[in-house]
């Protein structure tokens, strides 16, 4: 199971990048015309930039009206595609300019893009496994009709690592290579027509006009129509939809994690926001030492402001031993926690999460938004809990004279109990700095339950009301849930405070599962 989003107070974003989105009706924009208007440096990095971008994201770099903007455009591009969000290394980057110089170095050409179909195959997916050369073959049109007129030599590249195929030929001769085509329904004289008049056949898009009905051939043997293996679906699909592929797409070990985020009050208009974890056991590797089983692993945290300027950053090498009561338990779930004090606002975090013995490796990135504090009544996130117990030893997760141990899964195995803890600010006060206030819960299934074919209507399962009084304006508050009454699947639960002196409420809704 994949890490889980239980923001609270968050919009849950999972930034999909753009060289993995489908491409974009293509815009009205010159793209050549545009492109000639930047400097040297800036036409050389376009070149091979543009196979990452769809139409609107060219369009948008290109029309930046100066350098510093389109320079300003292209690091939040860049920091939005790393593979490893909270490192400052970016693999993808790095192993994208790699093979951009050596597509020019190899299949240079003097025009638009800079180098041949062959080079843009390159920059997309890397080095293939195999070149196969396939030599030219003339056959004659007149007696073989379901052939082709003219075989050009050419070359066909072998991805065995992605079950694909790219076929590319030579059709002018001169070293310059294209994706190879055979237009069964278009007759020699037509073809030649049309690059008479101009046409430009490195544009793909181009060629739907002439013909929607496109094969290609795999290897020397012309008969093999590679329209008709996966290997030729597979690299048109990838092609279609604008697809890269980078080594750290496919060579990472996942490794699986749960986190969330809740934020609590700090001093004057801050909010002290904690990034919670849990890491099951059976994803970390285990190493025997002087009779015990260790592991080691390394977590990771970057946070970034809405124009991805880094305003937070967190790491730290944990070392794990095993304790006896767990010896091979390997479900259990080990928490961790990270505590940010952030302005109200929109953020962006990167999270990681790495095995140093088997370099298994989870990386995520989500958005996160901080409600202001506010002057008046109003409360924390509802911090779904572990466990929850006074303050002994612990001091990792301490808030107040509690001990909460975060439990970011918010899932909980009958009949254990489910823990929360939240905090009330702004409560009114008496001469005595006394605060009277109520809290209601209710908790109800996120579905309705199905009862034969009929769905019933969602019920209230447990609902409760107390009145308590404390002293001063903010107060920590934990609460126990008995599972007795639940069944296996997903609920809501909703937390109303009442200020009993102002008549003023604040309520604050979340998920949680429970499991048989």
């Amino acid at each position: 199971m994949s890490a889980v989003f239980l923001l609270n107070s968050a919009i849950a974003f999972i930034c999909i990048p753009a060289l993995m989105q489908s491409q974009e009706c293509s815009l009205d924009f010159d793209e050549i015309g545009m492109y000639g208007n930047l400097d040297k440096f800036e036409r050389k990095n376009y070149e091979g930039l543009r196979y990452l971008l769809t139409d609107f994201q060219k369009k948008h770099y290109l029309s930046s009206p100066t350098r510093e903007e389109r320079d300003e455009w292209l690091r939040r591009f860049w920091l939005m595609l790393d593979p490893t969000p909270a490192s400052r290394k970016n693999e993808r980057r790095i192993e994208h300019e790699e093979r951009v110089e050596i597509a020019r170095e190899r299949y240079s050409i003097e025009r638009f893009p800079g180098f041949d179909h062959r080079g843009e195959t390159l920059i997309r997916f890397g080095e293939p496994d195999l070149i196969a050369d396939v030599p030219a073959q003339l056959i004659d049109a007149e007696t073989q009709m379901e052939q082709f007129d003219l075989k050009m030599p050419g070359e066909v590249w072998h991805y065995y690592k992605f079950k694909m195929m790219v076929p590319f030929e030579e059709v002018s001769l001169n070293g310059e290579c294209v994706y190879y085509m055979e237009l069964r329904t278009i007759n020699r004289s037509m073809r030649q027509e049309a690059l008479k008049s101009g046409f430009d056949i490195y544009n793909l898009e181009g060629l739907y006009f002439l013909n929607e009905m496109m094969t290609y051939s795999s290897t020397n043997l012309y008969d093999l129509y590679f329209a008709a293996t996966n290997e030729y679906m597979t690299f048109f699909s990838h092609l279609e939809n604008n697809r890269c592929i980078y080594t750290s797409d496919f060579e990472r070990l996942p490794l699986e994690y749960y986190f969330d985020f809740t934020s609590f009050k700090a001093d004057k208009d801050e909010v002290r926001t904690e990034v919670n974890f849990e890491v099951p056991l059976r994803e970390l590797t285990f190493r025997p030492k002087m009779g015990d089983e260790y592991t080691r692993f390394i977590m990771k945290i970057a946070a970034y402001d809405m124009d991805m300027i880094e305003v937070a950053r967190a790491s730290d090498i944990v070392n794990f031993k095993l304790p006896d009561s767990l010896e091979n338990d390997y479900s259990w779930l080990l928490p961790m926690q990270y505590s940010f004090v952030l302005e109200p606002g929109y953020y962006r975090f990167g999270l990681e999460v790495r095995d140093l013995i088997s370099n298994k490796h989870g990386c995520y990135r989500t958005c996160y938004y901080i409600d202001p504090p506010g002057n008046s009544l109003c409360m924390s996130d509802i911090q779904f809990a572990s466990s929850i117990k006074p303050v002994e030893d612990c001091t990792t997760f301490r808030k107040g004279s509690l001990c909460v141990v975060p439990h970011p899964l918010h899932a909980y195995r009958k009949p254990d109990r489910i823990k929360i803890y939240f905090e009330i600010y702004g409560l009114d006060t008496d001469k005595h700095n006394a605060s009277f206030y109520s809290i209601e819960y209710s908790i109800e299934p996120k579905e309705k339950k199905r009862w034969g074919p009929v769905l019933q209507d969602i019920e209230t399962i447990i609902s409760s009301t107390f009145e308590t009084s404390a002293l001063g304006p903010d107060q920590h508050q934990r609460l126990e849930i008995d599972t007795d009454e639940f069944w296996e699947g997903s609920f809501i639960l909703r937390v109303r405070v009442r200020d009993r002196r102002t008549g003023k409420t604040v309520e604050k809704i979340t998920n949680f599962s429970v499991l048989d």
